[in-house]
């Protein structure tokens, strides 16, 4: 349990527990363009899709960061709007097999993005799940963009949380 002072705000507080225990400074939390590893949305559906054979397995190696990054188009809105990407550089979705459904989950949710052809306007991010140090679950966009830029954070949404077991 954190109380936080008068002013202060409680996702500023969570985040610099984030990046304190992680020895980070939490000034420049930006990760380097060039340390990110975007990849297809293909390729997302298919990391997404190891180890499906064996369900007692929930062990992905990697897992994936989704940021809108351009317009869309009308019919594209209700899907951004329930993934909360509702608008372009606001928010991320991170998509991962933390347990079996939850994996279930975030598979099905990628090829619903393949099959609205927004490939273009999302760009997908592979991360390694061996880095994650934090698990927040939160429906806030801005806090859901800053922890997942400083990396080591997995960020789900009450959705998602629901999808869970």
């Amino acid at each position: 349990l954190e109380v936080t002072e008068d002013g202060s705000s409680a996702d500023d507080v969570l985040f610099d527990r984030c990046c304190k225990s992680d020895g980070y400074n939490t000034s420049e939390y930006d990760e380097q363009p060039s340390t990110r590893k975007i990849i297809p949305l293909e390729q997302a559906i298919s990391v997404l899709s190891e180890n499906r054979s064996d369900p007692s397995n929930d062990f992905l190696s990697h897992y994936i960061v989704i940021r809108r990054n351009g317009g869309g188009s009308k019919t594209h809105r209700r899907l951004f709007d329930k993934l909360n990407l509702r608008r372009p550089n606001e928010g991320a979705l991170c998509l991962s097999g933390i347990t079996v459904s939850h994996q279930r989950d975030s598979l099905k949710i990628a090829r619903e993005l393949e099959r609205d052809r927004v490939e273009r306007v999302i760009e997908c991010e592979l991360r390694r799940r061996d880095e994650v140090r934090f698990i927040v679950v939160t429906n806030d966009v801005f806090l859901a963009e800053r922890l997942t830029s400083k990396g080591g954070v997995l960020v789900l949404s009450y959705r998602q949380m629901e999808h869970m077991f």
